[in-house]
């Protein structure tokens, strides 16, 4: 399936953000993607066909962090950046659909620019580095510090996709286990390093747009009950898949029709 998409990026208050948008519809969607060693939006072909039931309704736009991480970036700075890039290129009243960190991010937005979000939908994500139950993001973190790119990559796929994705995919996971500079290790560890202190709880009660939380009862990366703590936390509508791991939003093949259900009603 051929979808056309536009890649642009916006210069905003001391950073550049890069961005993607496809999609033919008039209500806007922003994707927040989770922590990763290398920019997304290089690869928005490939999510637009993911999503490409989205297209006729909705136009989609996949926002990357900004270009230049520095220490200390918080995830409060990165949802007040999206807000700034998403306000220069004038969207409003979004569906803002958050994968893992991607999720953080989103929670923060709706809450201190309400007006930017008008349905959330949370995946694969937490309130609060102290829900999370599994050591696995500590492990990336110091993976990160100490060099070890091969051993990064394997904990990355072996934690965030199920056994039998790894398996369909072993190859391709051998051949690009070995990705990744120091430049892209740094990445990782300052957007590692944004989790540990994230706190989402004080500022929940002001999010006032409906919500799905999406989570998975096998996730290696937050432990299974993290999901459903920030559905109760929150009042919103929850989905849990029994059978996939951290990476559901990426494996469940009847997840974006169950997204869809729950921004029509």
């Amino acid at each position: 399936m051929k979808i056309d998409v536009t890649f642009g990026s916006v210069e905003g208050s001391g950073f550049v953000m890069d961005y993607c948008s496809f999609g033919n519809g008039s209500k806007p969607m922003v994707i927040l993607p989770g922590l990763s060693m290398f920019p997304v939006t290089p690869m928005g072909e490939t999510v637009a066909r993911q999503f490409y039931r989205f297209i006729d309704d909705y136009k989609v736009y996949l926002f990357d962090r900004k270009r230049d991480i520095n220490d200390g970036y918080s995830v409060e700075n990165m949802a007040d950046d999206t807000a700034e890039a998403m306000k220069q290129l004038g969207i409003y009243d979004a569906v803002v659909y958050g994968a893992s960190q991607g999720g953080m991010i989103a929670q923060v937005l709706a809450a201190k620019h309400p007006e930017l979000a008008s349905r959330l939908v949370l995946c694969s994500t937490a309130a609060s580095a102290g829900d999370v139950s599994s050591p696995v993001a500590a492990q990336w973190l110091e993976l990160a510090k100490a060099g070890k790119v091969v051993e990064l990559n394997r904990s990355f796929a072996h934690n965030v996709y199920s056994e039998e994705f790894c398996r369909k995919n072993a190859n391709t996971l051998k051949m690009v286990e070995k990705l990744g500079g120091p430049d892209d290790l740094k990445r990782v560890e300052r957007l590692a390093s944004a989790v540990i202190n994230f706190d989402a709880y004080p500022i929940l009660p002001l999010i006032k747009c409906k919500t799905l939380v999406v989570g998975a009862s096998n996730d290696k990366v937050l432990g299974g009950d993290t999901s459903p703590k920030l559905a109760k936390a929150l009042g919103a509508e929850l989905l849990m898949y029994d059978n996939s791991s951290h990476a559901c939003f990426d494996e469940e093949p009847d997840l974006h029709d169950r997204v869809l259900e729950f921004l029509r009603k």
